[in-house]
């Protein structure tokens, strides 16, 4: 393989969740790669669309028609099963730190849970603020542990004030800023071609350029994220009196799917729905009248 360049990362994209990575490489003194596919979007579009199988997922908004990286994106999403996205999705992801505690590395190892991972990487890949990291394990990244027993890798970019009527263009607008103080140049060029595997590693990205092929090559992997502008979708509430919210890639341990985020100690009110669904909602006077009305009864025995 003949290459062209070589850097620490390579970002496919200058969106929100490529620019984030971008500013966090720098900021540890590493080089990155940004590449920009975008053309123009109209406003209120969408970074990612969501189709009925897994074989057909639009990943990530990426069209590459090399077949190992097709193979490669399948693999990832092989389990996950149909995905639809909401209108909450569109939404810049925000979450509450207010009960949230520092892991010590030298401390037990906690219990690992698959069914979290996957349910973690499909919120990430209907997210326009997704992205897959080809390395599970990332040293910018300090662990945490929730209340609700989930292990996050967080990557502070830093702290803003977003504009409460258009959140996601404010932080793009932010993300923008930050990285051209850091003289991180955006490259233009017209699609990701194919990753580059040595030996069933990601060793780099090929992009299309109207001067012909791109080959970089990437030290500590590659960032495959949503797109940008498109993603400023404005209307999204936020906390009261939220002032500066953190800015911070958020990922899972052994996960290599993670989402951009703004996180506060404030607390979120947000509805619970409810976990009837508009068949259960009717209790009947007794244990057989109740399974004569539903469709889904189930009874198991365990432990006497």
């Amino acid at each position: 393989m003949n290459w062209d360049d070589e850097v620490d990362v390579v970002s496919t994209c200058a969106g929100i969740a490529g620019l984030a990575h971008a500013v966090a490489v720098v900021d540890n003194g590493g080089e990155v790669f940004v590449a920009d596919s975008r053309g123009d979007i109209e406003p209120g579009g969408t970074s990612v669309a969501v189709r009925a199988r897994v074989d057909r997922l639009h990943w990530l908004q990426v069209d590459v028609p090399d077949p190992e990286t097709s193979e490669y994106f399948a693999a990832l999403s092989s389990d996950l099963g149909p995905l639809t996205r909401s209108a909450r999705d569109s939404d810049l992801p925000i979450r509450s730190m207010d009960h949230v505690e520092r892991v010590d590395p030298r401390g037990a190892v906690a219990p690992f849970v698959g069914a979290r991972l996957r349910d973690w990487a499909a919120r990430c890949l209907v997210s326009p603020y997704g992205y897959l990291y080809t390395r599970v394990s990332d040293s910018r990244s300090t662990t945490l542990r929730t209340v609700d027993g989930d292990t996050l890798e967080l990557a502070e970019i830093g702290s803003v004030t977003p504009d409460p009527a258009n959140v996601g263009g404010s932080i793009l607008d932010w993300l923008t800023a930050e990285a051209e103080d850091r003289c991180i140049d955006v490259h233009k060029v017209t699609s990701l071609q194919r990753i580059v595997f040595e030996e069933g590693d990601v060793v780099g990205a090929v992009f299309t350029t109207p001067d012909g092929p791109l080959a970089l090559r990437a030290r500590h992997g590659v960032i495959v994220a949503s797109g940008g502008r498109q993603a400023a979708l404005p209307g999204q509430p936020l906390p009261a009196a939220a002032g500066e919210l953190r800015v911070c890639l958020v990922g899972q341990t052994a996960s290599r799917f993670g989402r951009l985020e703004l996180l506060t100690s404030e607390p979120l009110h947000r509805p619970v729905a409810s976990n009837c669904r508009a068949v259960n909602r009717r209790l009947h006077a007794s244990l057989h009248d109740t399974h004569s009305h539903l469709q889904t009864w189930r009874c198991r025995k365990g432990n006497g």
